[in-house]
């Protein structure tokens, strides 16, 4: 069998010359520029990555007889756009960190929910994906003033891309967090976050990097595929409810759906995995709900589904701490 190579190893944006050089060219020619010098690095990574053009190919046939309205045909021209859009979608992280998008051209879906947390002062869960753009929900914290977003990121390949864009936006209202593993210091700065009413965003469609057991087999596009059940089992920790954000771009227009997943996640010890895979399947649903609306958008490049995984977690190793911290106040 071919041993897979986990998703945390694999560069997702390339080297931090390579970084330099894209927005130097955005900086002086635009997008138009930027183009230019992305067209040459897409071509390498699609040409010398075997295992992404392979990964994509999986996806895409999946996501074919899944939404055969779509009418995906499977070729190297389709798995090309697949990869030539997720290069695009670096032009719009860039414009984004760099203020130059006009937030007049985002429009946001679920709005009311948003409104009803910020009037309870009501700390939550925010799940994200690899699918659309993130980056773009930076929106929601400038509309919304008072609103703090915490991203956990577990790759140092993200962290260090986004790091290097913060530069161009010191805004205090999106904290990035490099996290491996939540430990009892991390999991008592969460809890104070979510006390003042902050969000903390976690990609819910990426296995842990150093607990993989952490995940739940769920049906992903027709076939059974891990999911990480990490930030349910926070979610109940910290006692707050849990949403999902998509962002995607439709007509040249960036949409971001915000919808709740759980109220809340109180779970038995003993049914414990029941529930989180319950609500991972509920997760799953939503985002093969929106690979439909935008199918060459979620930017996967591994195995997914041959990922060998099933197995909840027991605990966090912050979980005492958290708890210890709210029994004293």
């Amino acid at each position: 069998m071919r041993k897979q190579t986990h998703w945390a190893n694999i560069a997702e944006v390339g080297t931090s010359l390579g970084i330099a050089v894209l927005l130097a060219a955005y900086k002086v020619g635009g997008k138009a520029l930027f183009k230019i010098f992305l067209a040459p690095v897409v071509a390498y990574f699609f040409l010398f990555n075997r295992q992404a053009r392979q990964a994509s190919k999986d996806y895409l046939r999946k996501l074919g007889c899944c939404f055969p309205e779509q009418k995906i045909k499977l070729s190297l021209l389709t798995s090309f756009r697949h990869f030539w859009q997720f290069g695009l979608a670096l032009i719009d992280k860039l414009a984004i960190w760099m203020g130059s998008i006009d937030y007049r051209e985002v429009d946001i879906h679920g709005h009311q929910l948003i409104d009803e947390l910020k009037s309870k002062q009501q700390g939550a869960i925010l799940l994200v994906s690899h699918l659309g753009n993130f980056e773009i929900s930076r929106a929601l914290a400038r509309y919304y003033h008072s609103m703090k977003i915490t991203v956990l990121l577990h790759t140092r390949h993200a962290a260090n891309f986004n790091q290097f864009l913060r530069r161009y936006d010191n805004s205090a209202q999106v904290e990035l967090l490099q996290v491996d593993d939540i430990n009892p210091a991390t999991a008592m700065a969460l809890y104070r976050k979510v006390s003042r009413g902050d969000l903390i965003a976690i990609s819910a469609d990426r296995v842990p990097v150093n607990n993989p057991a952490n995940s739940a087999a769920v049906s992903f596009l027709g076939q059974m595929a891990p999911f990480p059940i990490g930030a349910y089992l926070l979610a109940s920790i910290l006692e707050v409810p849990v949403y999902s954000l998509f962002c995607i771009k439709e007509s040249g227009k960036y949409n971001i759906y915000f919808e709740q997943l759980a109220d809340s996640v109180k779970v038995e010890r003993n049914n414990r995995h029941q529930a989180f895979q319950m609500l991972a399947q509920a997760y799953a649903d939503r985002l093969q709900h929106y690979c439909g609306k935008a199918p060459l958008q979620w930017y996967n490049f591994y195995q997914f589904w041959d990922q060998a995984s099933n197995s909840v977690g027991d605990s966090l190793p912050g979980a005492k701490a958290v708890q210890k911290g709210r029994s004293s106040e």
